[in-house]
């Protein structure tokens, strides 16, 4: 090869697009070893997962060497979250009533983000209803957690208590920096109140309760009394790099 043909394409490996994705599928999406759907599957990667998407075909996305999936179920228009994973929220703790509850600002910029992975996901245009915020000691359940920051509840009624929509929800939730898990979908005490309960990950005005919750949920336990193991552990753990 001549010395212009290698600068070339050199060139042309140089620019090739490598787009940045988020995986949509859920729970899971398989891995396979060639860009087919009979391909021997390799692995699998939990909805929420960011990746590359090095070359298509066939309507698959290389992600590895020998590694290819689907594409149908990866989204590459995630530009909007890029910074997301490795830069946190500013530490602004202005307090506000937002969405009818009171929250620091801090929690609302980790909401937001939460719903750009939504969107991304699938769940275009979805704003989480909130039925309870930060800075409150009103509700005897929630032992202390709400009264400092950081800490809200959300409404899964919205969408039904659809399994695969609630699931989203926590996914999207876990990767803008929260510990956040189901509430009443399994046998807890939570059974006539079906919600999300979450806690903004590093949050300074946190609670002693809330802050007992983090650290529960980075042990893969659910953040009650008695610390059982986290309901919600089949969608993995999509913690961005600044919250571990």
């Amino acid at each position: 090869m001549h010395s212009l043909e290698i600068i070339l394409f050199s060139l042309i490996a140089l620019y090739t697009p490598i787009y940045s994705c988020i995986v949509k599928a859920n729970p899971t999406l398989n891995v396979r070893q060639t860009p087919s759907a009979t391909g021997t599957i390799v692995r699998s990667l939990y909805q929420g997962t960011t990746v590359k998407c090095l070359e298509n075909k066939n309507g698959f996305c290389r992600i590895d060497t020998n590694q290819w999936a689907s594409a149908e179920y990866i989204n590459c228009v995630t530009t909007a979250s890029d910074s997301y994973e490795s830069t946190p929220p500013k530490a602004d703790y202005t307090r506000k009533t937002w969405r009818n509850v009171k929250l620091n600002q801090r929690t609302i910029d980790m909401i937001l983000r939460a719903e750009v992975y939504l969107a991304q996901m699938g769940m275009s245009g979805f704003q989480f209803s909130l039925s309870q915020g930060s800075y409150s000691s009103n509700v005897a359940a929630s032992a202390g957690t709400h009264d400092g920051g950081g800490a809200i509840d959300i409404r899964t009624s919205v969408v039904n208590n659809d399994k695969k929509k609630v699931d989203t929800m926590i996914v999207a939730l876990r990767k803008a920096g929260f510990a956040a898990w189901s509430r009443g979908r399994v046998a807890d005490s939570f059974e006539n109140n079906k919600h999300i309960h979450a806690i903004a990950i590093g949050d300074r005005e946190a609670s002693s309760g809330a802050t007992n919750q983090v650290a529960s949920f980075k042990r893969g336990r659910n953040g009650l009394k008695g610390d059982g193991v986290d309901p919600d552990a089949y969608l993995g753990r999509a913690i961005p790099t600044w919250a571990k």
